[in-house]
């Protein structure tokens, strides 16, 4: 069984929401064209990244009429959409929504707020708590937003729950060079080929393009296979819909070879846990 899977790889424009969801829309259904059943979109891809005091202007719920144009384009595709998302409590969030059949069905807020660098979520969003998987068209999945993909617990957790698809989300700006890529480029792909390694599963980096107070985000986004090989890449500085195939018989055929989910120990994991945290 195979099923084919979409990267849509977009430039949002910074707090215009409704013409970012349009645009949206309008690439999603580029990838139903190509036969994809998934699409997965940018970080912050309805909103732009740099929000800041726009929070509140931009932030949407699950029930907001905004998503309205993508919601129905969900009835064709599932898909992962990243907004700020405020909930009934007026707290803000970095989140990803997963929405299928015409509704949001799943909900990953991100873990980690990185503050370094241009960097400064931590001033406007509140942290998620939980790593959470959800069924897709391409097996058991997870979404964790970019800088929870630099933190390795959060892929453990994902791992231990038997997700066959981590979907990576990402703004990640341009950054150094190395080989010929953006230094962080080249940093996203090791992780990737090693955690597709190790969990078995497809690695999906959704990376924006595009302009935004003055950082350059470069796109480049990839998909790893279950050996770690990096099967597809997106072009540089252009927005672009990459889709390639998921094959089960490929994820089954990796943990043939590499049984690391049977032979996992999260008991031991959480007895050191229990220990070190009193």
């Amino acid at each position: 069984m195979s099923v084919k899977v979409s990267i849509v790889q977009f430039s949002p424009k910074l707090g215009e929401v409704e013409y970012n969801i349009g645009k949206m829309a309008e690439l999603a259904q580029k990838a139903v064209e190509e036969g994809a059943r998934l699409c997965i979109f940018p970080e912050l891809s309805v909103t732009g990244y740099n929000v800041q005091d726009l929070i509140q202007d931009v932030a949407v719920t699950p029930e907001d009429e905004r998503l309205l144009p993508l919601l129905k384009v969900s009835e064709k595709i599932g898909m992962v959409v990243g907004v700020v998302e405020e909930t009934k409590e007026h707290t803000f969030y970095n989140s990803a929504f997963y929405l299928e059949r015409g509704m949001v069905v799943h909900i990953h807020r991100k873990v980690y707020l990185p503050t370094y660098g241009m960097f400064d979520e931590a001033r406007f969003f509140a942290t998620g708590e939980r790593v959470t998987t959800f069924n897709s068209p391409a097996g058991k999945a997870c979404t964790l937003i970019c800088e929870d993909l630099w933190h390795f617990s959060t892929v453990y957790l994902a791992f231990i729950q038997g997700v066959k698809c981590i979907f990576a989300p990402s703004a990640s700006p341009a950054r150094g060079c190395e080989k010929g890529l953006p230094a962080n480029i080249e940093i996203w792909m090791n992780m990737a080929e090693f955690y597709s390694r190790m969990t078995g599963s497809y690695f999906f980096f959704a990376n924006r393009v595009g302009v935004e107070d003055g950082f350059v985000f470069p796109g480049m986004s990839f998909v790893t296979d279950p050996y770690g090989a990096v099967v597809a890449t997106a072009s540089a500085l252009k927005e672009e819909v990459l889709t390639v195939e998921v094959h089960e018989s490929l994820i089954r055929s990796a943990r043939l070879n590499l049984p690391l989910l049977r032979d996992e120990r999260p008991e031991i994991v959480a007895r050191h846990l229990r220990s070190f945290l009193k």
